[in-house]
């Protein structure tokens, strides 16, 4: 009883602080104002002495509330409700700001819902080849029922407190899950066993991002759908079951990266610079070509999308259910308070949709079945590269050519649209080899009747690659979003907590240095040294440190490691998901082998766990994540190698990094 009375105590000590604080700076305020009015009336030296003084005490002790006020704010409080303020103050992305009051969201919801033109007879063709195509021999795909403990472990796996049409949010059912938990698990098995989707379940608020800063059009915001939590839920069960099926029968192209477990943009980055450096190591040159989809997820048809699944043999009363999941979906433009008119949807899966992103991977898996050139998917993101030594270089671009007319015949025929104007083509390989180039000779790249010009930078996936893998515009587009992120943090430096400043700079800053950096290993210690000073500019602005204040200390108490040690850890993480993980895709599994695996005898590499270095002869194949990884890999002291999971293994190596 005693120490709830302290507590309440010190809970109304700190109200009448906060109280005492305000008033005092209102106080002063007051006190300022009336200063400034009578310099202004009687322009003395001592009034203005007496105003300055005023002043100058009135704003140190406004800074000091300030500081106070969000010292008391982010610490010791809920994680969100800290990001919510600290979003307050201006700190990380805002991008619903920049959509114009003025916007006609009517007019919008319209441009989203309006499915682009399939012509019929081409639609027609394409069902009947699919209705055509043979059975396959394993046993049709049909719905399990859903337990207790799935559902619940589907309710706790959602962590969106976004609230849909349906104003159920996942904060409401918590508190009282364990008592409504099988009324829910009736209603989702209901749904299954009946193949019938809830209609409440299927209207959409659609909140429209913005894809740049100040967009001129609708085409230039990308609608995300806010769904009914137990939608959501039900979506993820479904999403289990369907990705099962798929995996075991192995139905999905295995070079499409984009929502699939142990897969990632990195993953596909990977597998596409180490082939054109080995490419450059044989002296090859490599012609890229990276494909836009015009509104891809929104223009999916249901008709070829079902009938698609009816060909991988799922069940007729799975695919009821898919049809009464797809069709008749309402949605309306959300913005603040404001709300258009419904919508009918005649196309297209949601974005934010827990099944759509699977279902657009199933749509568009037999895009790449007759393409010559190799090729990868992340979603609807499409490249397609050829290699070829400067004396058939031309081949290799007749050779993209033909592919991209296979790729726009796929495209009519299944209703999807590339979009031309944002098709990028690009030459890669040695400085020496692209210098020999004789541009004038080459044939033109073109897609649909459209003429694709060659560049000299494209932007794959979150990074830029140049036609000589220098690397130099994506080190440039690392710092400018570096410094544009910490722009806003730098107001608040001298306001903020350190461990608020450290959580800020590892969620903010780090990233943009840490994304995909085992893609381009092969950059000079000039080009390392610069990454190295981006990285202690993070640490000044958590110590509040000067330009040039040494760091090193500080980066030991941050358990920091360099940026050269950083970037190794990040490759070993990688490559031990590749060895162990059975979701790393096998583009990259195949690229590494133990030692022990290919000898009949037992080896002291066995025990050792060593990998086969792979053979080359060049610096550019050398500095490959398939070389980098193996060498790092086998440097490493057996006891780490033999950890027993990722995080026990990151831990392992950044404290053997530490240590040297």
């Amino acid at each position: 009883m005693g120490s709830n009375n302290n507590m309440n105590e010190n809970v109304l000590s700190a109200v009448d602080s906060t109280t005492r604080a305000r008033l005092k700076v209102k106080k002063l305020l007051n006190k300022k104002a009336l200063a400034k009015s009578k310099f202004k009336r009687q322009p003395s030296d001592a009034n203005r002495e007496k105003y300055a003084s005023i002043r100058n005490h009135c704003n140190k002790v406004c800074r000091i509330a300030n500081r106070q006020h969000i010292h008391n704010s982010v610490q010791n409080g809920d994680t969100s409700k800290i990001w919510s303020f600290l979003r307050s103050l201006g700190v990380g992305k805002t991008r619903q700001e920049s959509i114009p009051k003025d916007l006609d969201i009517d007019a919008m919801n319209y441009h989203f819902t309006a499915s682009s033109k399939f012509d019929r007879t081409v639609k027609l063709n394409t069902l009947d080849y699919l209705s055509a195509l043979p059975t396959p021999s394993y046993s049709p795909f049909v719905f399990s029922e859903f337990s207790a403990c799935d559902v619940k472990k589907s309710i706790l796996s959602i962590t969106s407190n976004a609230v849909g049409s349906d104003c159920i949010s996942r904060k409401m059912l918590l508190p009282v899950l364990d008592i409504i938990l099988p009324v829910i698990c009736h209603i989702l098995n209901f749904s299954a066993s009946n193949g019938v989707f809830p209609c409440s379940w299927k209207d959409a608020q659609i909140i429209p991002l913005p894809k740049k800063s100040n967009p001129s059009s609708f085409s230039e915001y990308r609608p995300i759908s806010v769904l009914p939590f137990l939608s959501k839920v039900l979506e993820r069960l479904i999403y289990n079951q369907l990705s099962s099926f798929l995996y075991k029968h192995n139905l999905l192209n295995p070079f499409q990266s984009g929502f699939r477990p142990g897969h990632s943009t990195t993953t596909a980055l990977l597998n596409i610079t180490d082939d054109i450096r080995s490419a450059m190591e044989t002296s090859n040159l490599t012609v890229l070509a990276l494909l836009d989809f015009s509104n891809a997820f929104n223009t999916v048809d249901y008709d070829v999308l079902l009938g698609i699944l009816r060909s991988l043999n799922i069940s007729p009363s799975v695919i009821d259910w898919f049809r009464s999941y797809l069709l008749d979906r309402r949605q309306r433009i959300c913005i603040g308070e404001t709300l258009s008119s419904w919508c009918s949807t005649s196309a297209g899966v949601p974005q934010g949709g827990v099944l759509s992103p699977l279902l657009f991977a199933v749509f568009i898996n037999s895009i790449s079945n007759e393409l010559v050139s190799s090729y990868h998917l992340y979603a609807d993101d499409l490249q397609i590269y050829s290699r070829a030594p400067l004396g058939n270089l031309s081949e290799a671009i007749i050779t993209i050519n033909r592919d991209l007319a296979r790729i726009c015949e796929w495209s009519k025929k299944y209703g999807l649209t590339v979009n031309p104007t944002k098709t990028q083509v690009i030459v890669v390989g040695s400085s020496r080899m692209v210098s020999r180039i004789d541009w004038t000779t080459l044939p033109q790249i073109s897609f649909d009747n459209s003429i694709i010009p060659f560049s000299d930078k494209v932007k794959n996936l979150g990074i830029f690659i140049d036609k000589n893998f220098s690397w130099t515009a994506q080190l440039q587009e690392v710092s400018r979003k570096l410094y544009a992120s910490a722009a806003s943090l730098r107001r608040l430096r001298n306001f903020l907590p350190t461990a608020t400043k450290i959580a800020l700079a590892q969620s903010l800053l780090l990233p943009i240095l840490d994304y995909a950096d085992a893609s381009y290993l092969d950059l000079t210690q000039e080009q390392l040294d610069k990454l190295e000073r981006l990285q202690n500019f993070c640490i000044r602005f958590i110590f509040g440190l000067r330009k040039y204040d040494r760091v090193s200390d500080f980066r030991v108490k941050l358990k920091w490691l360099p940026i050269r040690l950083r970037r190794n850890a990040h490759i070993l993480s990688l490559l031990y998901n590749v060895l162990f993980s059975p979701f790393t895709p096998l583009y990259l599994k195949k690229r590494f082998e133990f030692l022990c695996n290919s000898h009949s005898k037992l080896l002291r590499s066995s025990e050792n766990l060593r990998l086969k270095m792979p053979i080359h002869t060049t610096t550019f194949f050398d500095k490959s994540f398939t070389v980098q990884a193996a060498r790092l890999w086998n440097d490493l002291p057996v006891t780490i190698k033999r950890a027993q999971s990722l995080p026990v293994f990151k831990k392992l190596v950044r404290d053997h990094y530490l240590s040297l």
